[in-house]
């Protein structure tokens, strides 16, 4: 009898046991469910920013960032008083441009005119802190025209000074240190500038990858559409062909443009085609497609009128 009582207190025991690891081991899935759901998915990190007042200067600069896809928005605290004010006051400061690679890596750049240098506050923890760059230009640079990185450590800077009427100077910089220097970067021959055309008087940029980039130039003398190409990170690069259509001889182009690719051989570029015609001004977008990588390039049958709001066919 006592060893039959002993055995129901050993079961008892035994069960109460198997009781408490069932509730504790729920107890700890629920509690890594509830912490995976806080959690924020990289491809829901969103940034965007404006200027207060429409004051193109660094003092009215708000970058918003988002953790929901765009739902909801916090403000980012930038350490703008840590400069000497003579560095990011309005007067002095050309384009501040903003680029973000990633959640994490960010850069918001300037040129400062007074001491011809450019400038940059650089994140590697999606906005949490920020690191101070300057680095002087080699040549005058008056302002930015695009900024890029295709990694946290490449990147390219556009910029442009002006030089006469319907006219800049195009220089193209680049850093392999994530912006700490920058090296002027030979376009597309050796002489004073850096290659690309005088003409035009806005110009776009984009890399796909650190290899493959192009840099587009508007015309407003002509429709010769300006747009270069580099297959080597920006080492070389060489004109692209893209024949006007016909009947647009007489247009010019007042956009830069650069081409959009969905895969590495499919890609559009839209051009921006203005004329005035008898005192009315006439603008029309057509759009090129390319299948082999941008090499050629061909007209679609319609152009968009910007003016009437129809597609046109072209002749």
């Amino acid at each position: 009898m006592k060893r039959f009582l002993v055995y129901l207190l050993i079961l008892a025991l035994f069960l109460t046991g198997c009781g408490i690891g069932a509730k504790q081991s729920n107890t700890i899935s629920q509690n890594a469910i509830s912490n995976s759901s806080l959690k924020t998915n990289v491809s829901d990190i969103r940034w965007k920013w404006s200027f207060k007042n429409d004051q193109n200067t660094l003092e009215n600069l708000q970058i918003f960032k988002s953790l929901n896809g765009g739902n909801s928005w916090i403000e980012i605290n930038l350490p703008i008083g840590t400069f000497a004010k003579d560095i990011y006051n309005g007067v002095y400061v050309e384009n501040v441009v903003p680029y973000f690679l990633d959640s994490n890596n960010g850069w918001i750049s300037w040129i400062n005119n007074n001491d011809e240098s450019l400038y940059i506050l650089k994140t590697t923890d999606g906005g949490k802190t920020w690191s101070k760059l300057n680095y002087k230009l080699p040549q005058l640079a008056q302002s930015i025209s695009k900024i890029q990185f295709s990694t946290s450590n490449i990147g390219w800077l556009l910029a442009v000074s002006d030089a006469a009427a319907e006219q800049q100077i195009k220089y193209l910089f680049k850093t392999i240190d994530g912006g700490k220097t920058w090296e002027k970067v030979n376009v597309t021959s050796s002489d004073s500038y850096s290659g690309l055309p005088l003409v035009g008087t806005s110009t776009d940029m984009i890399f796909y990858g650190v290899d493959n980039g192009w840099i587009g130039v508007s015309n407003p003398i002509s429709a010769d559409v300006i747009l270069y190409k580099t297959s080597d990170g920006g080492n070389t690069w060489s004109k692209v062909l893209v024949p006007a259509p016909q009947g647009y001889e007489k247009y010019c182009i007042v956009s830069a443009s650069v081409p959009v690719f969905k895969d590495d051989k499919n890609g559009t570029l839209n051009i921006d085609f203005y004329r005035t015609n008898n005192g009315k001004s006439e603008n029309h977008t057509v759009t090129y497609v390319t299948n082999d990588g941008g090499n050629t390039w061909s007209t679609n049958v319609y152009a968009y009128d910007e003016n009437k709001h129809i597609f046109v066919k072209l002749n």
